[in-house]
């Protein structure tokens, strides 16, 4: 495949990402809590040979990217976001992939730099949950992967996310990062911050970037009933996929990478 990783200094943290060779419309993928690049593979894999420069992150505190001991908020996200865009050289008119932890982050530069960014695609993003909102099972459940001690036990939680097969290699590479200085800790303090930053619903308005909407129907970590404040949105397009969890990039590649681009072409 014609995608290489590369690493970045950005305000000391030492930053891994990955970028595919073509010169088209730059679009950042910005993976979920405890996620990593890895998540992203199979979405890169298939627009590879599209005309779009793909450029994935580790975010700090998670995959190979560096971990150091501080709140992990959701303003310190928007701030890290802006300085790595800018590191790159990357111009206005990006378009901008979040998914859970990354559609909060996503959704929240959109809205504080509107110019920055010209499309949006959302993947059943957190923040949209009101502050009085429960921890559904299957968010407890996934959260129970800091405990875990085997590939099993990473395996378990992150089915309580979706019904899709994990592979053995990824669960080992997710179990071993775990085990990382900090990784842990970076976890819990992402989380808190995820849960303590102002809600999106009030200010959905202000986001001007073309916005694409991805839920799956049975997602029980963020149930789809949280989608309903973007019918509001006069420039947001809502799909929601039957038969599919909280992570349609994972369970429905190859639909969701067709619909990524029919929504970048137009």
């Amino acid at each position: 495949m014609s995608y290489k990783y590369r690493y970045l200094e950005v305000d000391n943290l030492r930053i891994r990402y990955l970028t595919t060779q073509s010169r088209g419309n730059p679009v950042i993928l910005v993976h979920g809590l405890g996620g990593s690049i890895e998540s992203w593979i199979n979405t890169i894999e298939l627009l590879s040979s599209s005309q779009l420069k793909l450029i994935a992150i580790d975010l700090p505190g998670f995959g190979d990217s560096s971990k150091p001991k501080i709140n992990y908020t959701i303003n310190f996200y928007i701030a890290f976001m802006k300085k790595f865009i800018k590191k790159l050289n990357l111009k206005s008119s990006l378009f901008l992939i979040g998914f859970s932890l990354g559609g909060q982050i996503a959704a929240q530069i959109a809205i504080n730099h509107p110019r920055l960014i010209s499309k949006l695609v959302l993947i059943s993003p957190a923040g949209i949950p009101p502050f009085s909102f429960k921890v559904t099972p299957a968010l407890r459940n996934y959260v129970r992967i800091l405990k875990a001690k085997s590939i099993a036990d990473v395996k378990m939680a992150l089915a309580a996310m979706d019904k899709s097969q994990v592979k053995e290699a990824y669960s080992k590479t997710i179990l071993d990062r775990l085990s990382t200085p900090n990784a842990r800790e970076s976890f819990l303090s992402a989380l808190r911050g995820s849960t303590n930053a102002t809600r999106l619903t009030k200010q959905l308005h202000r986001i001007k970037a073309d916005t694409l909407l991805i839920w799956g129907k049975d997602d029980e970590l963020i149930p789809v009933r949280y989608s309903v404040p973007f019918i509001s949105m006069k420039n947001c397009r809502m799909i929601l996929l039957e038969k599919c969890g909280h992570r349609p990039h994972v369970e429905r590649p190859e639909l969701f990478s067709k619909l990524l681009l029919d929504f970048f072409r137009e």
